[in-house]
Protein backbone atom coordinates (compact mmCIF):
# COMPACT_ATOMS: atom_id res chain seq x y z
CA UNK A 1 0.00 0.00 0.00
CA UNK A 2 2.82 2.30 0.98
CA UNK A 3 4.82 1.09 -2.64
CA UNK A 4 1.43 2.79 -4.55
CA UNK A 5 1.32 5.50 -2.62
CA UNK A 6 4.48 6.44 -3.43
CA UNK A 7 4.54 5.72 -6.92
CA UNK A 8 1.12 8.23 -7.32
CA UNK A 9 3.19 11.03 -5.35
CA UNK A 10 5.90 10.31 -7.66
CA UNK A 11 3.24 10.39 -11.06
CA UNK A 12 1.55 13.85 -9.50
CA UNK A 13 5.28 15.52 -9.28
CA UNK A 14 6.33 14.46 -12.70
CA UNK A 15 2.62 16.29 -13.89
CA UNK A 16 3.52 19.55 -11.86
CA UNK A 17 7.21 19.49 -13.48
CA UNK A 18 5.12 19.18 -17.09
CA UNK A 19 2.61 21.85 -17.26
CA UNK A 20 5.47 24.83 -17.64
CA UNK A 21 6.29 22.67 -20.80
CA UNK A 22 2.86 22.57 -21.79
CA UNK A 23 1.47 25.95 -21.48
CA UNK A 24 4.98 27.05 -23.21
CA UNK A 25 4.12 24.85 -26.13
CA UNK A 26 0.29 26.33 -26.00
CA UNK A 27 2.42 29.75 -26.28
CA UNK A 28 4.24 28.82 -29.14
CA UNK A 29 0.53 27.78 -31.20
CA UNK A 30 -0.92 31.11 -30.56
CA UNK A 31 0.09 34.17 -32.29
CA UNK A 32 1.84 37.15 -30.78
CA UNK A 33 -0.75 39.38 -29.31
CA UNK A 34 2.03 42.60 -30.10
CA UNK A 35 2.27 43.69 -33.55
CA UNK A 36 3.80 46.73 -35.27
CA UNK A 37 2.53 49.81 -37.66
CA UNK A 38 3.78 51.35 -40.37
CA UNK A 39 2.14 55.12 -39.22
CA UNK A 40 3.74 57.84 -41.22
CA UNK A 41 5.68 57.70 -44.57
CA UNK A 42 7.64 60.21 -46.49
CA UNK A 43 9.44 59.99 -49.36
CA UNK A 44 10.15 56.55 -50.76
CA UNK A 45 10.18 54.09 -48.16
CA UNK A 46 10.50 49.94 -49.13
CA UNK A 47 9.45 47.11 -47.24
CA UNK A 48 10.86 43.38 -47.84
CA UNK A 49 8.28 41.15 -48.75
CA UNK A 50 9.33 37.54 -47.36
CA UNK A 51 6.99 35.68 -49.91
CA UNK A 52 8.15 37.59 -52.73
CA UNK A 53 11.78 37.32 -51.78
CA UNK A 54 12.03 41.55 -52.95
CA UNK A 55 11.82 44.94 -52.20
CA UNK A 56 8.14 46.09 -52.74
CA UNK A 57 6.65 50.02 -51.73
CA UNK A 58 5.48 50.46 -48.28
CA UNK A 59 2.02 51.33 -47.61
CA UNK A 60 0.37 52.71 -44.50
CA UNK A 61 -0.97 50.85 -41.88
CA UNK A 62 0.46 47.84 -42.89
CA UNK A 63 1.19 45.68 -39.71
CA UNK A 64 4.69 44.53 -38.81
CA UNK A 65 6.33 41.28 -37.44
CA UNK A 66 9.55 39.60 -36.85
CA UNK A 67 11.02 39.40 -39.93
CA UNK A 68 10.12 42.50 -41.47
CA UNK A 69 12.74 45.26 -43.16
CA UNK A 70 12.29 48.73 -44.24
CA UNK A 71 14.55 50.69 -46.06
CA UNK A 72 14.51 54.39 -46.69
CA UNK A 73 15.94 56.39 -49.75
CA UNK A 74 18.11 59.95 -48.93
CA UNK A 75 15.34 62.43 -47.66
CA UNK A 76 12.65 59.73 -46.86
CA UNK A 77 11.58 58.93 -43.29
CA UNK A 78 9.19 56.52 -41.73
CA UNK A 79 7.80 56.00 -38.65
CA UNK A 80 7.05 52.42 -37.20
CA UNK A 81 4.54 52.14 -33.68
CA UNK A 82 4.82 48.86 -31.37
CA UNK A 83 2.06 49.84 -28.50
CA UNK A 84 3.27 53.30 -26.59
CA UNK A 85 7.05 52.46 -28.27
CA UNK A 86 8.12 55.13 -31.67
CA UNK A 87 10.94 54.02 -33.63
CA UNK A 88 11.47 56.38 -36.39
CA UNK A 89 14.00 55.89 -39.41
CA UNK A 90 15.88 58.61 -40.96
CA UNK A 91 17.44 58.70 -44.73
CA UNK A 92 19.20 56.24 -46.15
CA UNK A 93 18.36 53.79 -43.23
CA UNK A 94 17.61 50.29 -43.31
CA UNK A 95 16.40 48.71 -40.31
CA UNK A 96 15.34 44.62 -39.50
CA UNK A 97 12.90 43.68 -36.73
CA UNK A 98 14.75 40.77 -35.22
CA UNK A 99 11.97 40.04 -33.02
CA UNK A 100 8.59 40.93 -31.80
CA UNK A 101 6.08 39.31 -29.64
CA UNK A 102 4.60 39.34 -26.42
CA UNK A 103 8.20 38.91 -24.55
CA UNK A 104 10.95 40.66 -26.71
CA UNK A 105 11.17 43.44 -29.36
CA UNK A 106 14.59 43.10 -30.74
CA UNK A 107 15.35 45.34 -33.93
CA UNK A 108 18.33 45.74 -36.17
CA UNK A 109 19.97 48.76 -37.79
CA UNK A 110 22.34 47.75 -41.00
CA UNK A 111 23.07 51.67 -41.59
CA UNK A 112 21.09 54.80 -41.52
CA UNK A 113 20.17 56.65 -38.43
CA UNK A 114 16.90 55.65 -35.82
CA UNK A 115 15.00 56.70 -32.50
CA UNK A 116 13.48 54.92 -30.14
CA UNK A 117 10.46 56.25 -27.79
CA UNK A 118 9.92 54.08 -25.18
CA UNK A 119 7.17 55.53 -22.69
CA UNK A 120 7.17 53.33 -19.45
CA UNK A 121 9.72 50.70 -17.99
CA UNK A 122 8.18 47.93 -18.93
CA UNK A 123 8.93 48.35 -22.39
CA UNK A 124 12.30 49.60 -21.87
CA UNK A 125 13.15 46.41 -20.13
CA UNK A 126 11.67 44.00 -23.33
CA UNK A 127 13.74 46.12 -25.76
CA UNK A 128 16.95 45.92 -27.40
CA UNK A 129 18.69 47.45 -30.50
CA UNK A 130 21.88 45.56 -32.37
CA UNK A 131 24.45 46.43 -34.51
CA UNK A 132 27.17 45.00 -36.26
CA UNK A 133 29.21 45.92 -33.63
CA UNK A 134 27.12 46.28 -30.43
CA UNK A 135 23.94 45.27 -28.03
CA UNK A 136 22.40 48.43 -26.41
CA UNK A 137 19.66 47.86 -24.01
CA UNK A 138 17.81 50.72 -22.51
CA UNK A 139 17.73 51.01 -18.66
CA UNK A 140 14.92 52.78 -18.39
CA UNK A 141 11.60 54.79 -20.03
CA UNK A 142 13.84 57.73 -22.44
CA UNK A 143 14.58 59.04 -26.03
CA UNK A 144 17.39 57.26 -27.61
CA UNK A 145 19.04 57.62 -30.98
CA UNK A 146 21.48 55.49 -33.05
CA UNK A 147 23.91 55.88 -35.72
CA UNK A 148 25.74 53.18 -38.09
CA UNK A 149 27.79 54.56 -40.66
CA UNK A 150 30.36 51.77 -42.28
CA UNK A 151 31.94 49.64 -39.08
CA UNK A 152 31.14 52.56 -36.45
CA UNK A 153 27.93 52.71 -34.30
CA UNK A 154 27.26 56.12 -32.79
CA UNK A 155 24.77 55.37 -29.87
CA UNK A 156 23.25 58.46 -28.14
CA UNK A 157 20.67 59.48 -24.84
CA UNK A 158 18.46 62.81 -25.14
CA UNK A 159 17.09 61.06 -22.08
CA UNK A 160 17.10 57.66 -20.08
CA UNK A 161 20.31 55.54 -19.66
CA UNK A 162 21.16 53.05 -21.66
CA UNK A 163 23.68 50.20 -21.40
CA UNK A 164 26.11 48.79 -23.71
CA UNK A 165 26.11 44.71 -23.43
CA UNK A 166 29.91 44.05 -23.07
CA UNK A 167 32.41 42.70 -20.19
CA UNK A 168 33.10 46.21 -19.50
CA UNK A 169 29.23 46.87 -18.87
CA UNK A 170 29.83 50.20 -20.80
CA UNK A 171 26.80 52.98 -19.50
CA UNK A 172 25.74 56.34 -21.39
CA UNK A 173 23.66 58.61 -19.70
CA UNK A 174 21.95 61.73 -20.65
CA UNK A 175 23.32 64.00 -23.22
CA UNK A 176 25.69 61.95 -24.35
CA UNK A 177 27.21 59.68 -27.68
CA UNK A 178 29.44 56.74 -27.07
CA UNK A 179 31.36 56.15 -30.90
CA UNK A 180 32.30 52.25 -30.46
CA UNK A 181 33.96 50.02 -33.23
CA UNK A 182 35.46 47.08 -33.09
CA UNK A 183 39.52 46.69 -32.52
CA UNK A 184 40.75 43.78 -34.99
CA UNK A 185 41.27 41.29 -32.06
CA UNK A 186 37.60 41.60 -31.51
CA UNK A 187 37.84 43.93 -28.17
CA UNK A 188 35.15 47.47 -28.41
CA UNK A 189 36.87 50.55 -28.09
CA UNK A 190 34.78 53.64 -27.15
CA UNK A 191 35.09 57.14 -27.72
CA UNK A 192 32.77 60.35 -26.61
CA UNK A 193 31.18 63.19 -28.23
CA UNK A 194 27.98 64.95 -27.81
CA UNK A 195 24.61 64.84 -29.33
CA UNK A 196 24.52 65.97 -33.13
CA UNK A 197 22.37 69.24 -34.55
CA UNK A 198 20.57 68.36 -37.44
CA UNK A 199 17.72 67.98 -39.19
CA UNK A 200 16.76 64.58 -38.54
CA UNK A 201 17.08 65.39 -34.84
CA UNK A 202 15.30 68.68 -35.01
CA UNK A 203 12.16 65.96 -36.67
CA UNK A 204 12.27 63.90 -33.92
CA UNK A 205 12.19 66.26 -31.50
CA UNK A 206 9.00 67.96 -32.83
CA UNK A 207 7.05 64.51 -33.59
CA UNK A 208 7.54 63.75 -30.02
CA UNK A 209 6.39 66.78 -28.24
CA UNK A 210 2.91 66.49 -30.50
CA UNK A 211 2.59 62.86 -28.91
CA UNK A 212 2.08 63.84 -25.50
CA UNK A 213 -0.90 65.66 -26.25
CA UNK A 214 -3.18 62.76 -26.50
CA UNK A 215 -6.52 62.05 -24.62
CA UNK A 216 -7.55 58.64 -25.86
CA UNK A 217 -5.40 57.66 -23.03
CA UNK A 218 -8.32 57.96 -21.06
CA UNK A 219 -10.62 55.48 -23.31
CA UNK A 220 -7.69 53.24 -24.82
CA UNK A 221 -4.67 51.95 -23.07
CA UNK A 222 -1.61 53.43 -24.54
CA UNK A 223 -0.03 50.26 -25.71
CA UNK A 224 -2.81 49.55 -28.57
CA UNK A 225 -0.69 50.01 -31.80
CA UNK A 226 -2.63 52.88 -33.67
CA UNK A 227 -4.34 54.89 -30.73
CA UNK A 228 -1.88 58.07 -31.11
CA UNK A 229 -4.16 58.71 -34.17
CA UNK A 230 -7.48 58.72 -32.62
CA UNK A 231 -7.62 62.06 -30.92
CA UNK A 232 -6.18 63.64 -34.37
CA UNK A 233 -9.11 62.41 -36.90
CA UNK A 234 -12.01 61.76 -34.48
CA UNK A 235 -13.83 62.87 -31.30
CA UNK A 236 -15.07 60.68 -28.34
CA UNK A 237 -18.74 60.20 -27.25
CA UNK A 238 -20.26 57.95 -24.55
CA UNK A 239 -23.30 56.10 -25.53
CA UNK A 240 -25.36 54.98 -22.98
CA UNK A 241 -24.82 51.25 -23.11
CA UNK A 242 -21.35 50.62 -24.50
CA UNK A 243 -19.97 53.51 -23.15
CA UNK A 244 -17.04 55.31 -24.87
CA UNK A 245 -17.74 55.89 -28.37
CA UNK A 246 -14.99 57.37 -31.34
CA UNK A 247 -16.49 58.93 -34.54
CA UNK A 248 -14.15 59.64 -37.39
CA UNK A 249 -14.45 63.53 -38.56
CA UNK A 250 -13.88 63.16 -41.98
CA UNK A 251 -15.51 60.21 -44.17
CA UNK A 252 -16.87 59.65 -47.64
CA UNK A 253 -20.47 59.20 -48.52
CA UNK A 254 -21.62 55.52 -48.35
CA UNK A 255 -18.70 55.09 -45.83
CA UNK A 256 -18.62 52.00 -44.17
CA UNK A 257 -16.32 49.83 -41.75
CA UNK A 258 -13.86 47.17 -43.32
CA UNK A 259 -14.61 48.86 -46.88
CA UNK A 260 -12.03 51.15 -48.22
CA UNK A 261 -8.97 49.32 -48.16
CA UNK A 262 -7.25 46.10 -48.80
CA UNK A 263 -6.52 42.42 -48.05
CA UNK A 264 -3.23 41.27 -47.62
CA UNK A 265 -1.61 38.23 -46.01
CA UNK A 266 0.46 38.57 -43.34
CA UNK A 267 2.19 35.79 -41.35
CA UNK A 268 1.22 34.15 -39.01
CA UNK A 269 -2.28 35.16 -39.15
CA UNK A 270 -3.01 35.23 -42.75
CA UNK A 271 -5.62 37.61 -44.48
CA UNK A 272 -5.03 40.69 -42.77
CA UNK A 273 -7.44 44.16 -43.40
CA UNK A 274 -5.21 46.69 -44.74
CA UNK A 275 -7.35 50.64 -44.35
CA UNK A 276 -6.49 53.39 -46.38
CA UNK A 277 -7.53 55.66 -43.30
CA UNK A 278 -4.69 57.46 -41.66
CA UNK A 279 -6.15 56.44 -38.85
CA UNK A 280 -7.43 53.24 -40.45
CA UNK A 281 -5.51 50.93 -37.51
CA UNK A 282 -6.94 50.66 -34.33
CA UNK A 283 -10.34 50.69 -34.85
CA UNK A 284 -9.85 47.51 -37.37
CA UNK A 285 -7.57 45.97 -35.30
CA UNK A 286 -9.59 46.33 -31.66
CA UNK A 287 -12.78 46.61 -30.27
CA UNK A 288 -16.15 46.47 -32.16
CA UNK A 289 -18.03 49.10 -34.53
CA UNK A 290 -21.78 50.20 -33.81
CA UNK A 291 -24.38 52.45 -35.75
CA UNK A 292 -25.56 55.16 -33.53
CA UNK A 293 -27.45 58.23 -34.61
CA UNK A 294 -27.33 57.14 -38.15
CA UNK A 295 -23.28 57.08 -38.42
CA UNK A 296 -20.86 54.10 -37.51
CA UNK A 297 -18.85 54.39 -34.43
CA UNK A 298 -15.79 52.67 -32.82
CA UNK A 299 -16.30 50.69 -29.43
CA UNK A 300 -13.37 50.19 -27.76
CA UNK A 301 -14.52 48.22 -25.10
CA UNK A 302 -13.30 47.31 -22.00
CA UNK A 303 -10.15 48.83 -20.72
CA UNK A 304 -6.66 46.48 -21.21
CA UNK A 305 -2.93 47.39 -20.22
CA UNK A 306 -2.22 45.75 -23.37
CA UNK A 307 -4.76 44.56 -25.56
CA UNK A 308 -4.55 41.94 -28.27
CA UNK A 309 -4.06 42.58 -32.05
CA UNK A 310 -6.48 40.68 -34.67
CA UNK A 311 -5.82 40.84 -38.30
CA UNK A 312 -9.68 41.94 -38.53
CA UNK A 313 -12.62 41.78 -36.52
CA UNK A 314 -14.85 40.52 -38.95
CA UNK A 315 -17.35 37.62 -39.89
CA UNK A 316 -17.45 35.78 -42.85
CA UNK A 317 -19.97 35.14 -44.69
CA UNK A 318 -22.35 37.85 -44.77
CA UNK A 319 -25.55 38.14 -42.25
CA UNK A 320 -28.10 40.56 -41.23
CA UNK A 321 -27.42 44.23 -41.89
CA UNK A 322 -24.59 45.78 -44.09
CA UNK A 323 -21.99 43.53 -45.52
CA UNK A 324 -19.53 44.19 -48.24
CA UNK A 325 -18.36 41.63 -50.81
CA UNK A 326 -15.79 41.17 -53.26
CA UNK A 327 -15.14 38.75 -56.20
CA UNK A 328 -11.89 37.61 -58.39
CA UNK A 329 -12.44 34.94 -60.41
CA UNK A 330 -14.20 33.11 -57.72
CA UNK A 331 -18.06 33.29 -55.89
CA UNK A 332 -18.47 36.63 -54.07
CA UNK A 333 -16.80 36.61 -50.68
CA UNK A 334 -18.45 38.33 -47.92
CA UNK A 335 -17.72 39.82 -44.70
CA UNK A 336 -19.49 42.06 -41.70
CA UNK A 337 -17.95 43.71 -38.88
CA UNK A 338 -18.53 42.98 -35.73
CA UNK A 339 -20.70 44.85 -32.85
CA UNK A 340 -20.81 44.65 -29.25
CA UNK A 341 -21.27 41.10 -27.59
CA UNK A 342 -20.13 39.58 -30.74
CA UNK A 343 -17.31 37.21 -29.91
CA UNK A 344 -14.47 36.84 -32.82
CA UNK A 345 -13.79 33.47 -33.70
CA UNK A 346 -10.09 33.12 -35.15
CA UNK A 347 -9.87 31.69 -38.51
CA UNK A 348 -6.05 30.90 -38.13
CA UNK A 349 -4.88 28.10 -35.51
CA UNK A 350 -4.71 29.34 -31.66
CA UNK A 351 -5.81 28.02 -28.52
CA UNK A 352 -8.76 28.93 -26.26
CA UNK A 353 -6.14 30.85 -23.97
CA UNK A 354 -6.04 33.04 -27.61
CA UNK A 355 -9.54 33.31 -27.66
CA UNK A 356 -10.13 34.81 -24.04
CA UNK A 357 -7.32 36.89 -24.63
CA UNK A 358 -8.57 38.43 -27.97
CA UNK A 359 -12.35 38.88 -26.58
CA UNK A 360 -11.93 40.54 -23.17
CA UNK A 361 -14.85 41.13 -21.06
CA UNK A 362 -16.95 44.25 -21.40
CA UNK A 363 -17.78 46.30 -18.57
CA UNK A 364 -21.03 47.57 -20.19
CA UNK A 365 -23.48 49.33 -17.68
CA UNK A 366 -26.93 47.51 -18.42
CA UNK A 367 -30.09 49.54 -18.27
CA UNK A 368 -32.46 46.72 -17.32
CA UNK A 369 -33.77 45.93 -13.73
CA UNK A 370 -31.57 43.46 -11.52
CA UNK A 371 -33.81 40.66 -12.42
CA UNK A 372 -33.57 40.97 -15.81
CA UNK A 373 -29.77 41.86 -16.27
CA UNK A 374 -28.07 39.54 -18.80
CA UNK A 375 -24.91 37.70 -17.48
CA UNK A 376 -21.34 38.44 -18.54
CA UNK A 377 -19.97 35.14 -17.38
CA UNK A 378 -19.12 34.61 -20.70
CA UNK A 379 -19.13 36.13 -23.56
CA UNK A 380 -22.16 36.04 -26.04
CA UNK A 381 -21.97 34.15 -28.83
CA UNK A 382 -24.51 35.02 -31.29
CA UNK A 383 -25.23 34.99 -34.89
CA UNK A 384 -23.76 37.98 -36.74
CA UNK A 385 -26.43 41.23 -36.50
CA UNK A 386 -26.22 44.37 -35.76
CA UNK A 387 -28.40 46.33 -33.00
CA UNK A 388 -28.87 48.85 -35.38
CA UNK A 389 -28.53 48.58 -38.80
CA UNK A 390 -27.98 51.05 -41.07
CA UNK A 391 -29.25 51.07 -44.85
CA UNK A 392 -27.18 49.16 -47.38
CA UNK A 393 -25.53 52.10 -49.60
CA UNK A 394 -24.90 51.59 -53.17
CA UNK A 395 -21.09 49.25 -53.24
CA UNK A 396 -18.41 51.65 -54.49
CA UNK A 397 -16.69 51.03 -57.56
CA UNK A 398 -13.64 49.72 -56.50
CA UNK A 399 -15.06 46.74 -54.45
CA UNK A 400 -18.08 46.20 -56.93
CA UNK A 401 -17.15 45.18 -60.75
CA UNK A 402 -19.58 46.41 -63.30
CA UNK A 403 -22.58 44.64 -64.05
CA UNK A 404 -22.42 42.71 -67.61
CA UNK A 405 -24.90 43.13 -69.77
CA UNK A 406 -27.81 40.93 -69.55
CA UNK A 407 -26.98 38.41 -72.82
CA UNK A 408 -23.58 37.77 -70.74
CA UNK A 409 -25.70 36.88 -67.95
CA UNK A 410 -27.90 34.16 -69.77
CA UNK A 411 -26.91 30.67 -68.70
CA UNK A 412 -25.41 28.77 -71.37
CA UNK A 413 -26.38 25.19 -71.65
CA UNK A 414 -23.72 22.70 -70.41
CA UNK A 415 -22.47 20.60 -73.48
CA UNK A 416 -23.06 17.45 -73.08
CA UNK A 417 -21.80 14.26 -74.91
CA UNK A 418 -24.71 12.75 -77.58
CA UNK A 419 -26.57 9.73 -76.06
CA UNK A 420 -26.59 6.71 -77.93
CA UNK A 421 -29.88 5.91 -79.25
CA UNK A 422 -30.06 2.05 -79.15
CA UNK A 423 -32.32 0.36 -81.87
CA UNK A 424 -35.17 -1.39 -80.67
CA UNK A 425 -35.47 -5.24 -82.21
CA UNK A 426 -38.17 -6.22 -84.55
CA UNK A 427 -41.62 -7.43 -82.56
CA UNK A 428 -41.75 -11.34 -82.85
CA UNK A 429 -43.55 -12.64 -85.22
CA UNK A 430 -46.67 -14.78 -84.26
CA UNK A 431 -46.05 -18.71 -84.10
CA UNK A 432 -47.94 -19.53 -87.63
CA UNK A 433 -45.51 -16.79 -89.49
CA UNK A 434 -42.44 -17.47 -87.33
CA UNK A 435 -39.60 -18.80 -89.63
CA UNK A 436 -37.10 -21.38 -87.85
CA UNK A 437 -33.95 -19.57 -87.77
CA UNK A 438 -30.92 -21.61 -87.50
CA UNK A 439 -29.55 -22.18 -84.56
CA UNK A 440 -25.97 -20.36 -83.91
CA UNK A 441 -23.83 -22.76 -83.08
CA UNK A 442 -21.30 -21.91 -79.82
CA UNK A 443 -18.40 -23.54 -79.03
CA UNK A 444 -19.14 -25.02 -75.34
CA UNK A 445 -17.62 -27.70 -73.33
CA UNK A 446 -19.68 -30.62 -73.85
CA UNK A 447 -21.98 -30.80 -70.59
CA UNK A 448 -21.54 -34.11 -68.04
CA UNK A 449 -24.94 -36.46 -68.69
CA UNK A 450 -26.81 -37.34 -66.10
CA UNK A 451 -26.19 -41.07 -65.21
CA UNK A 452 -28.84 -43.11 -66.11
CA UNK A 453 -29.90 -45.95 -63.40
CA UNK A 454 -29.77 -49.19 -65.21
CA UNK A 455 -33.11 -51.41 -64.25
CA UNK A 456 -32.39 -53.47 -61.49
CA UNK A 457 -31.94 -57.05 -62.94
CA UNK A 458 -31.92 -60.26 -60.20
CA UNK A 459 -28.31 -60.67 -59.32
CA UNK A 460 -26.17 -63.84 -61.55
CA UNK A 461 -24.28 -65.92 -59.36
CA UNK A 462 -21.30 -66.01 -60.28
CA UNK A 463 -19.98 -69.36 -62.33
CA UNK A 464 -17.92 -71.37 -60.07
CA UNK A 465 -15.82 -74.99 -60.91
CA UNK A 466 -17.16 -77.58 -60.26
CA UNK A 467 -17.02 -79.24 -57.12
CA UNK A 468 -17.85 -82.53 -55.23
CA UNK A 469 -21.10 -81.53 -53.13
CA UNK A 470 -20.50 -80.88 -49.38
CA UNK A 471 -23.42 -81.59 -47.28
CA UNK A 472 -24.36 -78.32 -46.13
CA UNK A 473 -25.27 -78.26 -42.67
CA UNK A 474 -28.71 -79.05 -41.38
CA UNK A 475 -31.35 -76.66 -40.93
CA UNK A 476 -34.72 -76.17 -38.99
CA UNK A 477 -38.21 -76.13 -39.89
CA UNK A 478 -40.36 -76.42 -42.37
CA UNK A 479 -38.02 -74.52 -44.78
CA UNK A 480 -35.23 -76.97 -44.05
CA UNK A 481 -36.76 -79.94 -44.63
CA UNK A 482 -38.16 -78.65 -48.51
CA UNK A 483 -34.62 -78.18 -48.99
CA UNK A 484 -33.28 -81.16 -48.03
CA UNK A 485 -36.10 -83.23 -50.23
CA UNK A 486 -34.78 -80.87 -53.59
CA UNK A 487 -31.69 -82.39 -52.26
CA UNK A 488 -32.27 -86.07 -52.60
CA UNK A 489 -34.54 -86.15 -55.53
CA UNK A 490 -32.68 -87.03 -58.25
CA UNK A 491 -31.05 -84.46 -61.12
CA UNK A 492 -31.72 -84.01 -64.45
CA UNK A 493 -28.96 -83.35 -67.40
CA UNK A 494 -28.48 -79.60 -67.52
CA UNK A 495 -29.89 -77.71 -70.25
CA UNK A 496 -28.21 -75.31 -72.47
CA UNK A 497 -29.23 -71.84 -71.39
CA UNK A 498 -31.35 -69.46 -73.14
CA UNK A 499 -29.80 -66.07 -74.16
CA UNK A 500 -30.24 -63.24 -71.48
CA UNK A 501 -33.40 -61.90 -74.01
CA UNK A 502 -35.12 -65.38 -73.92
CA UNK A 503 -34.88 -66.64 -70.32
CA UNK A 504 -37.53 -66.86 -68.65
CA UNK A 505 -37.66 -65.17 -65.19
CA UNK A 506 -37.86 -67.94 -62.20
CA UNK A 507 -40.65 -68.16 -60.27
CA UNK A 508 -39.95 -67.05 -56.86
CA UNK A 509 -39.77 -69.85 -54.49
CA UNK A 510 -43.15 -69.15 -51.78
CA UNK A 511 -42.04 -68.43 -48.75
CA UNK A 512 -44.26 -69.63 -45.39
CA UNK A 513 -44.38 -66.82 -42.80
CA UNK A 514 -42.76 -67.80 -40.01
CA UNK A 515 -44.31 -69.35 -37.00
CA UNK A 516 -44.99 -66.73 -33.85
CA UNK A 517 -44.67 -68.36 -30.42
CA UNK A 518 -47.96 -69.53 -28.75
CA UNK A 519 -49.63 -69.35 -32.11
CA UNK A 520 -51.16 -72.23 -34.27
CA UNK A 521 -50.44 -72.60 -37.94
CA UNK A 522 -54.27 -73.48 -39.25
CA UNK A 523 -52.89 -73.65 -42.47
CA UNK A 524 -50.14 -76.55 -41.36
CA UNK A 525 -52.64 -78.51 -39.33
CA UNK A 526 -55.15 -78.49 -42.74
CA UNK A 527 -52.60 -80.21 -45.06
CA UNK A 528 -51.70 -82.30 -42.17
CA UNK A 529 -55.05 -83.61 -41.97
Amino acid sequence: MLRRHTVLFIQALACLALLPALSSAWAQEDPPGRVGRLAELQGGVSWYDNEQGAWAPAERNRPLTTGDRLSTTANARAELRIGSTTLRLGPSSEMEVLRLDDERVAVQLHSGSLALRLRNREAADETEVLTGEARLLPQRAGHYRFDRIDDTTEAGVWRGELRVDNPNGLQIGANQRAVLTREPRGGLRAAWTGMPDDAFGNWVAREDQADERSASTRYVSPEMTGAEDLDRFGRWSTHPEFGAVWFPLEVRTGWEPYRHGRWAWVRPWGWTWIDEAPWGFAPFHYGRWVVWGGRWGWVPGAYVARPVYAPALVAWGGGNGVNVSVSIGSPPVRWVPLAPREVYRPYYRATPVYVERVNPRPHYGWRHDDDRRPSMVAPVVREVQRLQPAPQPAQPPVMQPPRPPEREMQRIPERRAPERVRERPPERPQPELQQRMPERQVERPPERPAERQPERQPERPPERAHQPDRPPPAREGAIGRAVERAREEPRAAPEQRPAPEQRQRRPEAKVEPRQEAGKPNRERGENQR
